[in-house]
């Protein structure tokens, strides 16, 4: 392997343009060395970015790369890793890792048969309001934890962030890997499975399609987790709702922690006023140290900051909330193996 990682991309769209290839660009040791995209709008787009341009996904993969970033609809992913995998590359892909845990449980096992490198880029890690509940959490700024409440809320799908020249409404088309559940809920299972809250012992929940015809896939999820630690969490998605309701609630026995935004958190105590809490500012490139640490794991030097374990937990989580819940799930916060 030379000292630059060569990187081939698979799925123009949006969220590449924007967010990876800004931090591509900004580190060292890594750059592009191919693109592909079934949609020639995009294909185009990236050879005029100076981006080299394959027409087809295994001539990209013909390519001697060192790693493949899969940027694809959901339901694409297992077998593009796959093949990726095959072809001698080292994997990151964009959330969801897959649509089903066997799927990702069935990359692992091909990861670790050839010696690659898998990581997928749970980037809302590094949320500015994540980053002050895990923080609030370790210094007990409420108290010891009682229970813990997460939300998002938006009014419609990511639909209106497609590319327009690909198909933006495959995120409200179960076959397509859209809906509620693989679109935020992946986010804010990871987030809440990285607290230091223990293990997930019962899971109760349920999802619906609301009726005002957006798609065939759920918009709206309501899950409640029960912890080994007796701390009690619940995590909804709803896109259709434009209500402005705290991003998280902590519960703990002295006071409330109330996160508004990603800018604002409020400390709530009885007999006081309440204290605005400061959060630091959210970046675009606050996940490079996704990236940083594939290429470092890449190059045997530890493991990445998302491991594939952790994203076949959240995924393994999901499920257990499509499926409505089950008790005495068995579902290990993976806060003690997070990447160095």
């Amino acid at each position: 392997m030379s000292d630059v990682i060569r990187l081939g991309i698979v799925g123009f769209g949006r969220i590449v343009e924007l967010i990876h290839l800004p931090i591509i660009k900004k580190m060292e040791g890594i750059s592009v060395a191919g693109v592909y995209d079934i949609t020639p709008e995009r294909a185009a787009l990236a050879a005029r970015r100076g981006l080299p341009v394959f027409p087809s996904l295994s001539e990209l993969l013909e390519e001697n790369l060192d790693a493949v970033l899969v940027a694809t609809p959901p339901v694409s992913h297992y077998e593009i890793a796959r093949l990726a995998l095959l072809a001698g590359a080292h994997v990151l892909m964009e959330k969801p890792v897959t649509v089903k845990t066997g799927e990702a449980v069935e990359l692992k096992r091909l990861a670790d048969s050839v010696g690659r490198v898998v990581s997928v880029f749970h980037n809302r890690r590094f949320d500015a309001d994540f980053m002050f509940v895990l923080r609030a959490l370790e210094e007990k700024l409420a108290g010891e934890t009682l229970f813990i409440e997460r939300r998002h809320h938006m009014f419609g799908s990511g639909a209106s962030f497609g590319v327009k020249s690909y198909d933006p409404e495959w995120r409200n088309r179960q076959s397509s890997g859209g809906g509620a559940i693989l679109d935020w809920g992946v986010h804010l299972a990871d987030q809440l499975l990285m607290l230091p809250l223990g293990r997930v012992t019962t899971v109760r929940s349920f999802s619906q399609r609301l009726s005002w015809n957006k798609g065939d896939t759920e918009d709206y999820v309501h899950g409640e987790l029960m912890f080994d630690s007796g701390i009690t969490a619940f995590m909804e998605v709803n896109f259709a709702s434009q209500a402005k309701l705290p991003l998280w609630i902590i519960g703990g026995d002295r006071a409330t922690i109330q996160v508004n935004s990603d800018k604002e958190a409020v400390l709530l105590e009885k007999g006081h006023e309440p204290v605005v809490l400061p959060l630091e500012s959210n970046s675009r490139s606050a996940a490079e140290r996704i990236y940083a640490t594939f290429v470092q794991a890449i190059r045997g030097k530890g493991v990445p900051e998302v491991t594939l374990e952790q994203a076949i937990q959240v995924m393994s989580l999901l499920e257990q909330i499509r499926q409505g819940g089950t008790d005495q799930t068995a579902v290990e916060t993976p806060a003690g193996i997070r990447g160095s």
